[in-house]
């Protein structure tokens, strides 16, 4: 059954009462396209490769970083890239890094409501410095990278860490993505499945805007979750 795309029509009843979200990074918290492409493009130039092309960008934008710089460059320049990676320069990346908009009148809400926000994502060692650039590392715990755990995304590991943390069951949950990955992780993982400005994924519900999101969270603890209590 297709899932529902969120509008200012979708009936409260839409949102199931829920006690956590798990939130994907990338695409989802914020807008990072750009930033992915400087990045990876850096390496590229500096071994005189031409720049990503469309395939290689939207790859880049899922994986790990280590999973990326192997698919976008020779293998003879991988270990290379590894320790460039180390050069102070390459923080000009997350300069092209913006929060979603209508994302932080969100997670207030949830904060404000007691609904627990976790981040599972592919991201390495970036996340804590992006996270405190947009001022939002607060209203997160905790945050999986993808070598926190011996497997990362779509291994179902992540969400089961964070359920395990909040001892709270699949169902009590939602998870909020934008890629394949994020639907196979959550689906693995027997966690419904939102995405997030992306239609063509198969998902419970389809998000376009944040502040909609919060309009509807608001209507149903108002409308619904209220009499089921």
């Amino acid at each position: 059954m297709e899932g529902i795309h969120l509008s200012d029509i979708t009936p409260p009843e839409a949102l199931k009462e829920i006690k956590g979200i798990i939130f994907d990074c990338d695409g989802v918290l914020i807008s990072s396209f750009d930033a992915n492409r400087w990045y990876y493009n850096w390496f590229k130039n500096k071994f005189n490769l031409p720049p990503m092309d469309k395939e290689e960008e939207k790859f880049a934008h899922a994986h790990t970083v280590f999973e990326s710089l192997a698919h976008v460059l020779p293998e003879k320049n991988y270990e290379e890239a590894l320790e460039l990676r180390k050069l102070p320069e390459l923080s000009e990346a997350l300069s092209y890094i913006q929060i979603e908009e209508g994302l932080r009148e969100v997670l207030v809400w949830l904060r404000d409501n007691n609904i627990r926000m976790a981040i599972n994502t592919n991201r390495t060692d970036s996340l804590p410095t992006v996270l405190e650039n947009l001022d939002i590392e607060g209203f997160f715990s905790p945050t999986v990278t993808s070598t926190l755990l011996p497997n990362s995304k779509p291994h179902p590991e992540g969400v089961h860490y964070i359920l395990d943390k909040w001892s709270m069951k699949p169902e009590d949950v939602v998870y909020i993505g934008d890629t394949w990955i994020d639907e196979s992780c959550a689906s693995r993982a027997g966690v419904e499945f939102w995405a997030y400005c992306s239609p063509l994924l198969s998902a419970s519900l389809y998000i376009s805007d944040y502040w909609v999101l919060r309009s509807l969270f608001e209507k149903a603890k108002n409308n619904v979750w209220r009499k089921s209590e």
